[in-house]
């Protein structure tokens, strides 16, 4: 099965141009992973930028790496992605908006071939993120994104080009990408000169070899650190084998326990090297709803620690809009 992959560039609305312009290894962010992209094998490669003039420098960019470009609206990246569609036919694309120099062909290409085999609508290791920041893919079938594009009103939806079918997995059958080890503490974005400076030190430390895949960085590359007293983990073996222990429940955790299921989020909560619960959240077109397992008098400290942390992970994708806890505390992440 060919998966088309296409690279969102250029205007946007925000300041990605600007980041994805960032010099980096002697040449720039964008420069770098489009080279290391163009090894993907499951397709062809296209670069995705707006119609504007100021754009015309990426489409140059494009050509030196021998890559198709298509040009649609800066103001809705949906519509530019059914203009990628239209010339480009295609049964599933996978997406790319360049974060990080270190994103590469292997990662995308591994995603996707686990996208076609598990037959989804829709595949990411985004919503369950076990990689580093910065190397997000996602992989959508086309006929739904053609969908959204068709019934997606709000500017969210619009310019999350997969945002409207992530919130509906009842109309869309959703899978996530998982990593083999813990990696999301891992910080690749390149979205200021801080970031820049340590992505720059951490190639260094490889040797410089930028043709290496991304997993051969993590060996010289330290996770951050939290001033939280819990850390957030997508829920393995080892949290379900310990459900049992966490007796305490908040909500109604389903039985069984969703492990892998990006539209019930499931995360153990860990105290140190100790796991004090267990939770999810099931989602339902943008409404989130909490559920979990604890250790018993859990201290309020911890347990407010772990609503924080949820919060960090709901924030960081648009797939929830509000969630419920215990039926009526109501958080609210975006209009």
């Amino acid at each position: 099965m060919s998966i088309l992959l296409v690279v969102q560039a250029g205007h946007d609305g925000t300041d990605s141009k600007q980041r994805q312009l960032a010099p980096f290894a002697d040449s720039s962010v964008l420069d770098v992973a489009l080279g290391r992209l163009v090894g993907y094998d499951a397709g062809p490669v296209v670069l995705a930028i707006s119609d504007l003039p100021d754009d015309d420098d990426l489409e140059e960019l494009a050509r030196r790496h021998n890559l198709a470009v298509v040009r649609g609206p800066s103001d809705d990246l949906l519509a530019r992605f059914v203009e990628v569609i239209a010339d480009y036919p295609a049964e599933h694309l996978a997406r790319v908006s360049v974060e990080s120099p270190l994103i590469d062909a292997t990662l995308v290409s591994d995603i996707a071939s686990g996208h076609a085999e598990a037959g989804a609508d829709y595949t990411s290791n985004t919503l369950l993120r076990t990689h580093p920041a910065g190397l997000d893919v996602e992989v959508i079938r086309s006929d739904s994104l053609l969908d959204a594009a068709e019934q997606a009103s709000s500017g969210t939806e619009r310019n999350g080009v997969t945002t409207f079918v992530q919130r509906r997995p009842a109309e869309y059958a959703l899978n996530a990408a998982i990593a083999a080890g813990d990696y999301e503490d891992h910080d690749w974005r390149a979205g200021s000169d801080e970031q820049l400076r340590h992505l720059t030190e951490l190639v260094s430390k490889g040797g410089g070899d930028l043709s290496k895949p991304w997993d051969f960085f993590l060996g010289y590359d330290r996770p951050g650190s939290t001033d939280s007293p819990v850390r957030l983990r997508v829920a393995r073996d080892n949290v379900a084998a310990a459900l049992p222990e966490l007796t305490e429940t908040i909500g109604f955790p389903p039985e069984p326990f969703p492990m892998y299921d990006p539209s019930r989020r499931s995360w153990g909560v860990w105290n140190d090297e100790d796991l004090i619960g267990a939770i999810t959240v099931s989602v339902q077109n943008g409404w989130g709803t909490l559920a979990g397992h604890f250790r018993n008098a859990l201290p309020s400290g911890l347990a407010d620690a772990t609503l924080g942390a949820l919060d960090d992970r709901l924030l960081a994708d648009d797939q929830v809009i509000a969630l419920t806890v215990d039926g009526s505390n109501i958080r609210t992440y975006r209009d």
